[in-house]
Protein backbone atom coordinates (compact mmCIF):
# COMPACT_ATOMS: atom_id res chain seq x y z
CA UNK A 1 0.00 0.00 0.00
CA UNK A 2 1.28 3.25 -0.76
CA UNK A 3 0.13 5.81 1.60
CA UNK A 4 0.71 10.21 1.24
CA UNK A 5 0.84 12.48 4.41
CA UNK A 6 -0.05 16.12 3.28
CA UNK A 7 0.63 18.74 6.06
CA UNK A 8 0.43 22.22 6.87
CA UNK A 9 4.27 23.84 6.59
CA UNK A 10 5.52 23.92 10.00
CA UNK A 11 7.03 21.01 12.31
CA UNK A 12 4.32 21.15 14.70
CA UNK A 13 1.94 19.62 12.18
CA UNK A 14 4.65 16.86 10.99
CA UNK A 15 5.69 15.89 13.92
CA UNK A 16 2.20 14.46 15.22
CA UNK A 17 2.40 12.22 11.78
CA UNK A 18 5.54 10.53 12.26
CA UNK A 19 4.86 7.80 14.36
CA UNK A 20 2.52 6.61 12.32
CA UNK A 21 4.55 6.97 9.03
CA UNK A 22 6.63 4.96 10.43
CA UNK A 23 4.25 2.34 11.78
CA UNK A 24 3.29 1.96 8.12
CA UNK A 25 6.84 1.94 6.80
CA UNK A 26 7.44 -1.01 9.44
CA UNK A 27 4.66 -2.78 8.49
CA UNK A 28 6.04 -2.62 4.58
CA UNK A 29 3.86 0.28 3.25
CA UNK A 30 5.48 2.89 0.88
CA UNK A 31 5.19 6.40 2.18
CA UNK A 32 5.50 10.23 1.62
CA UNK A 33 5.05 13.17 2.94
CA UNK A 34 4.41 16.29 0.83
CA UNK A 35 4.13 19.66 2.04
CA UNK A 36 5.70 23.17 1.24
CA UNK A 37 9.45 23.53 0.04
CA UNK A 38 9.77 24.57 3.56
CA UNK A 39 9.64 21.87 5.34
CA UNK A 40 11.09 19.61 2.99
CA UNK A 41 14.99 19.39 4.85
CA UNK A 42 12.79 18.35 8.46
CA UNK A 43 10.56 15.90 6.62
CA UNK A 44 13.85 14.43 5.65
CA UNK A 45 15.00 14.91 8.71
CA UNK A 46 12.43 11.93 11.01
CA UNK A 47 13.79 9.62 7.78
CA UNK A 48 10.55 9.69 5.50
CA UNK A 49 10.47 10.65 1.94
CA UNK A 50 9.68 14.25 1.42
CA UNK A 51 7.79 15.81 -1.68
CA UNK A 52 8.34 19.51 -1.79
CA UNK A 53 5.08 20.80 -3.35
CA UNK A 54 5.87 23.41 -6.10
CA UNK A 55 9.49 26.02 -6.70
CA UNK A 56 10.67 27.33 -3.60
CA UNK A 57 10.66 31.12 -5.64
CA UNK A 58 6.82 30.67 -6.52
CA UNK A 59 5.79 29.46 -2.89
CA UNK A 60 5.73 32.62 -0.32
CA UNK A 61 6.61 30.53 3.28
CA UNK A 62 3.05 30.80 5.14
CA UNK A 63 2.58 33.90 7.66
CA UNK A 64 0.82 31.73 10.66
CA UNK A 65 -2.50 32.07 12.18
CA UNK A 66 -2.54 35.81 12.32
CA UNK A 67 -2.02 36.53 9.24
CA UNK A 68 -5.03 39.64 8.38
CA UNK A 69 -6.77 38.38 5.37
CA UNK A 70 -9.02 41.40 6.64
CA UNK A 71 -11.62 41.08 3.79
CA UNK A 72 -12.14 37.31 4.34
CA UNK A 73 -12.53 37.34 8.15
CA UNK A 74 -15.23 39.88 7.59
CA UNK A 75 -17.15 37.58 5.30
CA UNK A 76 -16.54 34.49 7.88
CA UNK A 77 -17.84 37.06 10.25
CA UNK A 78 -21.25 37.47 8.82
CA UNK A 79 -21.63 33.74 8.92
CA UNK A 80 -20.79 33.81 12.35
CA UNK A 81 -23.74 36.16 13.20
CA UNK A 82 -26.14 34.08 11.60
CA UNK A 83 -25.05 31.18 13.38
CA UNK A 84 -26.49 32.81 16.59
CA UNK A 85 -24.23 30.12 18.71
CA UNK A 86 -23.88 30.59 22.29
CA UNK A 87 -20.74 30.70 24.10
CA UNK A 88 -19.11 27.09 24.54
CA UNK A 89 -20.15 26.40 20.54
CA UNK A 90 -18.84 30.05 19.73
CA UNK A 91 -15.18 29.17 21.42
CA UNK A 92 -15.46 26.27 19.08
CA UNK A 93 -16.65 27.90 15.83
CA UNK A 94 -13.83 30.65 16.71
CA UNK A 95 -11.41 28.54 16.85
CA UNK A 96 -11.91 26.67 13.49
CA UNK A 97 -13.01 30.14 11.43
CA UNK A 98 -10.76 32.51 12.74
CA UNK A 99 -7.76 30.04 13.50
CA UNK A 100 -7.78 27.51 10.96
CA UNK A 101 -9.42 29.36 8.34
CA UNK A 102 -6.58 31.78 7.85
CA UNK A 103 -4.36 28.77 7.44
CA UNK A 104 -6.07 27.27 4.55
CA UNK A 105 -6.19 29.96 2.74
CA UNK A 106 -2.73 30.17 2.57
CA UNK A 107 -2.93 27.21 -0.27
CA UNK A 108 -6.57 27.63 -1.11
CA UNK A 109 -7.37 31.70 -1.37
CA UNK A 110 -11.00 32.44 -0.24
CA UNK A 111 -13.20 33.17 -3.58
CA UNK A 112 -10.47 32.45 -6.15
CA UNK A 113 -11.24 31.47 -9.69
CA UNK A 114 -10.63 27.93 -10.61
CA UNK A 115 -7.89 29.30 -13.13
CA UNK A 116 -5.93 31.75 -10.89
CA UNK A 117 -1.94 29.89 -10.11
CA UNK A 118 -2.03 27.33 -7.55
CA UNK A 119 1.20 25.97 -7.55
CA UNK A 120 1.06 23.91 -4.65
CA UNK A 121 -2.12 22.32 -5.28
CA UNK A 122 -0.75 21.75 -9.07
CA UNK A 123 2.35 19.99 -8.34
CA UNK A 124 0.61 18.05 -5.54
CA UNK A 125 -2.19 16.68 -7.77
CA UNK A 126 0.67 15.91 -10.91
CA UNK A 127 2.58 13.87 -8.23
CA UNK A 128 -0.31 11.90 -7.06
CA UNK A 129 -1.61 11.09 -10.19
CA UNK A 130 2.13 9.48 -11.08
CA UNK A 131 2.94 8.27 -8.19
CA UNK A 132 -0.61 6.45 -7.59
CA UNK A 133 -1.33 6.93 -3.08
CA UNK A 134 -3.69 4.28 -2.00
CA UNK A 135 -4.66 6.28 1.25
CA UNK A 136 -4.08 9.81 1.30
CA UNK A 137 -3.91 11.21 4.80
CA UNK A 138 -4.60 15.03 4.83
CA UNK A 139 -4.11 18.00 7.33
CA UNK A 140 -7.58 20.12 7.89
CA UNK A 141 -5.39 22.94 7.22
CA UNK A 142 -4.63 21.84 3.19
CA UNK A 143 -8.01 20.06 2.43
CA UNK A 144 -7.52 20.43 -1.16
CA UNK A 145 -5.35 16.97 -0.69
CA UNK A 146 -8.74 15.67 -0.84
CA UNK A 147 -9.39 16.86 -4.19
CA UNK A 148 -5.82 15.34 -5.02
CA UNK A 149 -6.86 12.23 -3.90
CA UNK A 150 -9.73 11.92 -5.99
CA UNK A 151 -7.89 13.11 -8.65
CA UNK A 152 -5.88 9.90 -8.87
CA UNK A 153 -8.07 7.07 -7.25
CA UNK A 154 -6.64 7.15 -3.80
CA UNK A 155 -8.70 6.99 -0.29
CA UNK A 156 -8.40 9.58 1.75
CA UNK A 157 -8.53 10.58 5.52
CA UNK A 158 -8.25 13.39 7.63
CA UNK A 159 -5.54 13.66 10.09
CA UNK A 160 -6.46 15.56 13.13
CA UNK A 161 -4.27 15.68 16.32
CA UNK A 162 -6.83 18.63 18.02
CA UNK A 163 -10.46 18.30 18.58
CA UNK A 164 -12.48 18.13 15.57
CA UNK A 165 -13.06 22.16 15.56
CA UNK A 166 -13.38 21.23 11.70
CA UNK A 167 -15.90 18.11 11.36
CA UNK A 168 -17.93 19.97 14.17
CA UNK A 169 -18.13 23.46 11.90
CA UNK A 170 -18.77 21.31 9.08
CA UNK A 171 -21.56 19.52 10.60
CA UNK A 172 -23.09 23.30 12.29
CA UNK A 173 -22.85 24.86 8.59
CA UNK A 174 -24.91 22.12 6.84
CA UNK A 175 -27.51 22.19 9.39
CA UNK A 176 -27.31 26.05 8.69
CA UNK A 177 -28.00 25.59 5.01
CA UNK A 178 -30.55 22.78 5.62
CA UNK A 179 -32.40 25.51 7.49
CA UNK A 180 -31.91 28.52 5.12
CA UNK A 181 -35.14 29.90 3.41
CA UNK A 182 -33.05 31.27 0.33
CA UNK A 183 -29.16 31.00 -0.76
CA UNK A 184 -26.84 31.63 2.28
CA UNK A 185 -22.85 32.36 2.20
CA UNK A 186 -20.78 29.03 2.60
CA UNK A 187 -17.29 29.82 3.58
CA UNK A 188 -16.01 26.13 2.87
CA UNK A 189 -17.49 26.51 -0.94
CA UNK A 190 -15.85 29.93 -1.30
CA UNK A 191 -13.14 28.22 0.07
CA UNK A 192 -12.60 24.65 -1.50
CA UNK A 193 -14.97 24.82 -4.34
CA UNK A 194 -12.70 26.86 -6.87
CA UNK A 195 -9.76 23.90 -5.93
CA UNK A 196 -11.85 20.87 -6.80
CA UNK A 197 -13.06 22.45 -10.06
CA UNK A 198 -9.55 23.09 -10.79
CA UNK A 199 -9.21 19.41 -11.64
CA UNK A 200 -12.89 18.88 -13.04
CA UNK A 201 -14.42 17.62 -9.79
CA UNK A 202 -17.22 18.74 -8.04
CA UNK A 203 -17.24 19.68 -4.63
CA UNK A 204 -19.03 17.07 -2.20
CA UNK A 205 -19.54 15.97 1.41
CA UNK A 206 -17.18 13.28 1.00
CA UNK A 207 -14.28 16.03 -0.06
CA UNK A 208 -14.86 18.56 2.90
CA UNK A 209 -15.10 16.02 5.70
CA UNK A 210 -12.96 13.15 4.41
CA UNK A 211 -14.01 9.65 3.85
CA UNK A 212 -13.30 9.04 7.89
CA UNK A 213 -10.99 10.88 10.43
CA UNK A 214 -7.91 9.81 12.08
CA UNK A 215 -7.65 11.29 15.26
CA UNK A 216 -4.55 11.30 18.18
CA UNK A 217 -7.28 12.30 21.18
CA UNK A 218 -9.24 10.12 23.17
CA UNK A 219 -12.38 10.54 23.23
CA UNK A 220 -12.85 12.56 26.67
CA UNK A 221 -11.35 15.40 24.42
CA UNK A 222 -13.24 14.90 21.40
CA UNK A 223 -16.44 16.91 20.64
CA UNK A 224 -19.57 14.95 18.52
CA UNK A 225 -19.16 15.10 14.82
CA UNK A 226 -20.76 13.18 12.30
CA UNK A 227 -17.56 11.55 10.56
CA UNK A 228 -16.51 8.39 11.33
CA UNK A 229 -13.79 8.57 13.44
CA UNK A 230 -10.38 6.36 14.23
CA UNK A 231 -8.62 7.20 17.23
CA UNK A 232 -4.44 6.63 17.53
CA UNK A 233 -2.46 7.11 20.22
CA UNK A 234 -0.04 10.33 19.79
CA UNK A 235 3.72 9.32 20.56
CA UNK A 236 5.09 12.73 21.58
CA UNK A 237 7.87 13.24 18.68
CA UNK A 238 10.36 16.09 17.96
CA UNK A 239 13.04 17.10 15.97
CA UNK A 240 16.04 15.39 18.44
CA UNK A 241 19.36 16.49 19.43
CA UNK A 242 22.02 14.76 21.15
CA UNK A 243 21.43 14.94 24.67
CA UNK A 244 22.82 17.34 27.12
CA UNK A 245 25.42 16.13 29.61
CA UNK A 246 24.05 18.14 32.63
CA UNK A 247 20.08 16.65 31.70
CA UNK A 248 20.94 13.95 33.74
CA UNK A 249 22.04 12.66 36.68
CA UNK A 250 18.77 14.22 38.05
CA UNK A 251 18.92 17.20 40.54
CA UNK A 252 18.94 16.57 43.81
CA UNK A 253 16.04 19.28 44.21
CA UNK A 254 12.96 18.95 42.29
CA UNK A 255 13.25 19.78 38.41
CA UNK A 256 10.57 21.83 36.47
CA UNK A 257 10.52 22.35 32.90
CA UNK A 258 8.67 25.25 31.17
CA UNK A 259 7.87 25.19 27.73
CA UNK A 260 6.08 27.81 25.58
CA UNK A 261 5.35 26.55 22.63
CA UNK A 262 7.83 26.34 19.13
CA UNK A 263 4.94 27.36 16.50
CA UNK A 264 3.69 30.16 18.87
CA UNK A 265 7.11 31.42 18.92
CA UNK A 266 7.58 31.61 15.97
CA UNK A 267 5.07 32.88 14.66
CA UNK A 268 4.36 35.70 16.89
CA UNK A 269 6.33 38.60 18.44
CA UNK A 270 3.97 39.74 21.66
CA UNK A 271 2.14 38.07 24.28
CA UNK A 272 4.91 37.18 25.88
CA UNK A 273 4.87 39.57 28.86
CA UNK A 274 4.12 36.90 31.68
CA UNK A 275 7.63 35.45 31.18
CA UNK A 276 9.20 37.52 33.36
CA UNK A 277 6.47 37.07 36.29
CA UNK A 278 6.78 33.25 35.92
CA UNK A 279 10.57 33.40 36.32
CA UNK A 280 10.03 35.16 39.52
CA UNK A 281 7.44 32.66 40.93
CA UNK A 282 9.95 30.02 40.69
CA UNK A 283 13.03 32.21 41.88
CA UNK A 284 11.26 31.94 45.36
CA UNK A 285 11.24 27.63 45.67
CA UNK A 286 13.98 25.08 45.83
CA UNK A 287 13.70 23.72 42.37
CA UNK A 288 15.50 23.29 39.13
CA UNK A 289 14.08 25.32 36.49
CA UNK A 290 14.98 24.55 32.72
CA UNK A 291 12.91 27.05 30.67
CA UNK A 292 13.00 26.37 26.66
CA UNK A 293 12.17 29.92 25.67
CA UNK A 294 14.59 31.76 23.11
CA UNK A 295 15.48 35.50 23.20
CA UNK A 296 12.29 36.69 21.45
CA UNK A 297 10.78 35.05 24.93
CA UNK A 298 13.32 36.51 27.24
CA UNK A 299 13.56 40.24 25.64
CA UNK A 300 11.53 41.52 28.95
CA UNK A 301 13.93 39.39 31.66
CA UNK A 302 16.47 41.20 33.12
CA UNK A 303 19.01 38.49 34.96
CA UNK A 304 17.49 34.76 35.32
CA UNK A 305 17.21 33.83 38.84
CA UNK A 306 19.98 31.55 39.69
CA UNK A 307 17.61 28.29 39.54
CA UNK A 308 16.90 28.93 36.42
CA UNK A 309 18.69 27.14 33.13
CA UNK A 310 17.44 28.90 30.03
CA UNK A 311 17.97 27.04 26.81
CA UNK A 312 16.38 27.49 23.28
CA UNK A 313 15.86 23.76 22.86
CA UNK A 314 15.54 20.47 24.10
CA UNK A 315 13.51 17.31 23.07
CA UNK A 316 10.60 17.03 25.59
CA UNK A 317 10.79 13.60 25.31
CA UNK A 318 14.41 14.19 26.89
CA UNK A 319 13.37 16.62 29.44
CA UNK A 320 10.17 15.92 30.45
CA UNK A 321 10.85 12.17 32.15
CA UNK A 322 13.52 14.12 34.20
CA UNK A 323 10.69 16.36 35.84
CA UNK A 324 8.42 16.85 38.24
CA UNK A 325 6.24 19.05 36.88
CA UNK A 326 5.72 20.74 33.50
CA UNK A 327 4.84 24.43 33.28
CA UNK A 328 3.26 25.33 29.38
CA UNK A 329 1.12 26.79 27.48
CA UNK A 330 -1.55 24.44 26.79
CA UNK A 331 -0.93 23.22 23.24
CA UNK A 332 -1.44 19.51 22.54
CA UNK A 333 1.76 18.33 21.84
CA UNK A 334 3.00 19.02 25.01
CA UNK A 335 -0.07 18.25 26.74
CA UNK A 336 0.51 15.04 25.42
CA UNK A 337 3.92 14.44 26.08
CA UNK A 338 3.56 14.72 30.24
CA UNK A 339 0.61 12.69 29.60
CA UNK A 340 2.44 10.36 27.92
CA UNK A 341 5.42 10.85 30.79
CA UNK A 342 3.03 10.74 33.89
CA UNK A 343 4.25 14.17 35.04
CA UNK A 344 1.75 16.66 36.56
CA UNK A 345 0.60 20.34 34.37
CA UNK A 346 0.80 23.54 34.77
CA UNK A 347 -1.28 25.54 32.66
CA UNK A 348 -0.68 29.24 31.37
CA UNK A 349 -4.49 30.49 31.00
CA UNK A 350 -6.39 33.19 31.19
CA UNK A 351 -10.17 33.96 31.31
CA UNK A 352 -9.49 38.09 30.48
CA UNK A 353 -7.84 36.99 26.40
CA UNK A 354 -9.09 35.40 23.66
CA UNK A 355 -7.22 32.51 22.36
CA UNK A 356 -6.44 33.40 19.07
CA UNK A 357 -3.39 36.13 17.45
CA UNK A 358 -3.80 39.83 17.12
CA UNK A 359 -1.97 42.04 15.66
CA UNK A 360 0.55 44.36 17.64
CA UNK A 361 2.77 47.01 16.82
CA UNK A 362 3.16 45.25 13.46
CA UNK A 363 3.77 41.89 14.74
CA UNK A 364 1.91 39.30 15.96
CA UNK A 365 0.98 38.65 19.83
CA UNK A 366 -1.21 36.22 21.71
CA UNK A 367 -1.93 35.55 25.27
CA UNK A 368 -2.96 32.14 24.98
CA UNK A 369 -3.03 29.18 23.07
CA UNK A 370 -5.91 27.97 20.44
CA UNK A 371 -5.92 24.67 22.28
CA UNK A 372 -5.22 25.69 26.10
CA UNK A 373 -8.83 25.38 27.00
CA UNK A 374 -9.27 22.14 26.05
CA UNK A 375 -6.23 20.73 27.81
CA UNK A 376 -7.01 23.03 30.63
CA UNK A 377 -10.31 21.77 31.27
CA UNK A 378 -8.93 17.69 31.01
CA UNK A 379 -6.12 18.56 33.10
CA UNK A 380 -8.63 20.06 35.50
CA UNK A 381 -11.01 17.36 35.51
CA UNK A 382 -8.44 14.41 36.14
CA UNK A 383 -6.94 16.30 38.98
CA UNK A 384 -3.22 16.50 36.52
CA UNK A 385 -2.12 19.96 37.29
CA UNK A 386 -3.25 23.74 38.13
CA UNK A 387 -3.80 26.80 36.16
CA UNK A 388 -1.46 29.69 35.95
CA UNK A 389 -3.44 32.82 35.30
CA UNK A 390 -1.24 35.06 32.89
CA UNK A 391 -4.07 37.93 32.26
CA UNK A 392 -3.17 39.70 35.84
CA UNK A 393 -0.23 37.54 35.83
CA UNK A 394 0.91 37.52 40.05
CA UNK A 395 4.33 35.89 40.50
CA UNK A 396 2.83 35.36 44.37
CA UNK A 397 -0.30 33.76 43.13
CA UNK A 398 1.74 31.49 40.36
CA UNK A 399 4.40 30.14 43.30
CA UNK A 400 1.87 28.73 45.64
CA UNK A 401 0.44 26.66 42.70
CA UNK A 402 3.51 26.07 41.56
CA UNK A 403 4.89 24.64 45.20
CA UNK A 404 1.10 22.87 45.27
CA UNK A 405 1.09 20.81 42.38
CA UNK A 406 4.80 19.66 43.63
CA UNK A 407 3.80 18.87 47.00
CA UNK A 408 0.50 17.29 47.13
CA UNK A 409 0.45 13.83 45.66
CA UNK A 410 -3.17 14.10 44.41
CA UNK A 411 -1.69 15.40 41.08
CA UNK A 412 1.00 12.82 40.71
CA UNK A 413 -1.98 10.53 40.56
CA UNK A 414 -4.23 12.68 38.37
CA UNK A 415 -1.38 12.41 35.72
CA UNK A 416 -1.82 8.54 35.90
CA UNK A 417 -5.05 8.55 35.56
CA UNK A 418 -4.35 10.69 32.19
CA UNK A 419 -1.90 8.08 31.29
CA UNK A 420 -4.25 5.01 31.91
CA UNK A 421 -6.26 6.64 29.31
CA UNK A 422 -3.45 7.77 27.24
CA UNK A 423 -2.02 3.70 27.08
CA UNK A 424 -5.49 2.58 26.48
CA UNK A 425 -5.49 3.93 23.00
CA UNK A 426 -4.30 1.99 20.03
CA UNK A 427 -0.63 2.46 19.35
CA UNK A 428 0.32 3.68 15.76
CA UNK A 429 1.31 0.17 15.33
CA UNK A 430 -2.10 -1.49 16.24
CA UNK A 431 -4.05 1.42 13.97
CA UNK A 432 -2.10 0.22 10.92
CA UNK A 433 -4.20 -2.95 10.03
CA UNK A 434 -7.67 -0.95 10.65
CA UNK A 435 -6.04 1.59 7.61
CA UNK A 436 -5.70 -1.06 5.58
CA UNK A 437 -9.11 -2.42 5.81
CA UNK A 438 -10.44 1.08 5.66
CA UNK A 439 -8.72 2.10 2.34
CA UNK A 440 -9.53 -1.26 0.71
CA UNK A 441 -13.09 -0.33 1.61
CA UNK A 442 -13.00 3.31 0.74
CA UNK A 443 -10.46 2.81 -2.89
CA UNK A 444 -12.29 3.15 -6.40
Amino acid sequence: MRVLFTVWPNPSHLYPVVPLAWALRSAGHEVCVAAHPEVADAIAAVGLTAVPLGDPALMPVPLGPGRAYTAERAQVARVTEELALGPEDRELWDTFSQFMFPAIWDFHPYGAAPDEPSPAMDALVAFAREWRPDLVLWDPCFPGAAVAARACGAAQARFITAPDWWGWSVDRLAERAAAATGPCEDPLLRTLGPVAERYGQSLDDELIRGQWTVSTLPESMSIPVSTPTVRVRWVPFSSQTVMPSWLRPLPDRPRVGLSLGLSWRRYLEGGWDHVPALLDAVSGLDIEVVATLNAKQLAGVGELPGNVRAVDYVPLDQLVPTCSALIHHGGLATYSAAVSLNVPQLITDTLTADVLAVEEGGGMGATKHAASPVSVRRVLDEGAGLVLDIGTPSAEAMRERIARVLGEPSFREGAGRLREEHLAMPSPHDTVPVLEKLTARHRP
